[in-house]
């Protein structure tokens, strides 16, 4: 079987080049997502090439570089093909639209009866994979949607900054996400809004990196200090504030709150720290480089408000990257996560400051090894049932089934 993934996925050369470089920075969770499932695919014996058709996630205001025709880079059986466009406004939707439709089209008829061929797009990146989709309704060909988020329930902070736009975006989207031959969701909730027609669908709420496995979290490279830690977006509604504040209420000298990401609680960072100097902020940096500070927390939190209505679409993948790392995981108890997680994780049941700081005092307090041991069996149950391996070969199996 072969594949063409639709989406704006970048090898993590071209990634760490484009962070580098953009004004704006690459959006971290959604490229880990599609590169994981994508290198899960080509590592498959059920295919015989996974090629990537990605446009580069740059607009021209946040990004200097004019033209852009990137070589395509291989490794093993995965091709990262780039489109090439003008970076300009219109220019670049117009040229992205027309070589993502011709490319697909050909690709669907060049040996169609010798293979068979599957397009995966993820829907959120609008302008290639509706450009796809049209081609596949030409070709007859099968199609899959890979639906991440509920384009109406994402961080509100861009419709204030991109109103117009962004509504037009949502009519498209919901329009035609519809008429895909079947569904890759997040949750089960999902699918009552975006799969009306009733299609076949599939639940790979989160994917952990299987080389995981490699990264050493022993307690002899733990930091000195125990190390509360939050990675993510920096928004009150995702729990942030209240974060700072019931750890604001732990007097221990030696705890530390470590906080990564961009938000619009960023301009507040300076007042938080300088009232509390154990609470530090460290910005916005490179997965990689979150993924070594997760080895050497001691705690890792997320506070995002159980009640808010998106929870109930959207299972966080910071929770499956927190795991996989063996650093033990607080969180809340999100009505998307399947209660199979509760036994790996702690729970804050109040999520009240005062609720959280007790379950941080309750959890702080346990023996280092205590809490070392459980966070290496959360590591051990997403590694065996939610590797990119396993998730990527439940894809296919689905994909299958769509012949």
């Amino acid at each position: 079987m072969e594949i063409l993934y639709i989406s704006t996925l970048c090898s993590p050369q071209v990634g760490e080049y484009l962070f580098k470089t953009s004004t704006s920075k690459l959006g971290q969770e959604a490229q880990k997502y599609h590169r994981l499932l994508a290198e899960g695919m080509a590592l498959s014996d059920l295919t015989s090439s996974v090629k990537t058709l990605s446009s580069i996630p740059v607009t021209s205001s946040g990004h200097n570089r004019k033209i852009w025709n990137l070589p395509c880079e291989v490794n093993g059986k995965l091709i990262y093909n780039y489109i090439p466009f003008f970076n300009f406004p219109l220019i670049r939707t117009i040229s992205i639209f027309l070589y993502t439709f011709f490319s697909v089209l050909i690709w669907c008829i060049v040996g169609k009866k010798q293979e068979r061929k599957i397009v995966v797009c993820d829907v959120l990146n609008l302008t290639s994979s509706l450009s796809a989709f049209l081609a596949t309704l030409l070709t007859g060909s099968r199609v899959i949607a890979i639906v991440t988020d509920i384009p109406t329930m994402m961080t509100p902070e861009s419709y204030k900054k991109h109103g117009l736009k962004r509504n037009l975006f949502n009519k498209i989207v919901s329009l035609y996400v519809k008429g895909f031959s079947g569904y890759v969701l997040m949750t089960e909730k999902m699918n009552e809004v975006v799969n009306p027609r009733r299609k076949p669908f599939l639940i790979i709420e989160g994917i952990v990196d299987v080389d995981m496995s490699k990264m050493d979290n022993s307690l002899d490279k733990k930091d000195m200090n125990r190390i509360v830690m939050y990675a993510g977006g920096i928004y009150e509604k995702y729990g942030v504030k209240k974060l700072i504040e019931a750890f604001s209420l732990l007097h221990d000298l030696d705890l530390r709150l470590h906080i990564f990401g961009t938000g619009e609680m960023q301009q507040d960072m300076h007042a938080y720290t300088s009232k509390d100097s154990r609470v530090v902020y460290k910005g916005f940096v490179l997965n990689k480089e979150i993924i070594c500070e997760e080895l050497k927390a001691t705690l890792l939190v997320n506070p995002r408000s159980s009640s808010e209505v998106f929870t109930s679409y959207s299972f966080p993948s910071k929770n499956m990257e927190y795991m996989v790392s063996a650093t033990p995981v607080l969180t809340t108890v999100l009505p998307a996560m399947p209660v199979e997680y509760h036994e790996f994780v702690y729970l804050i049941k109040d999520e009240s400051v005062e609720g959280l700081a007790n379950v941080l005092r309750e959890v702080l307090n346990q023996p280092k090894e205590v809490l070392h041991s459980f966070g290496v069996n959360a590591r051990q149950f997403v590694l065996i049932h939610k590797n990119n391996l396993v998730q990527a070969e439940r894809l296919l199996n689905f994909a299958l089934r769509l012949f």
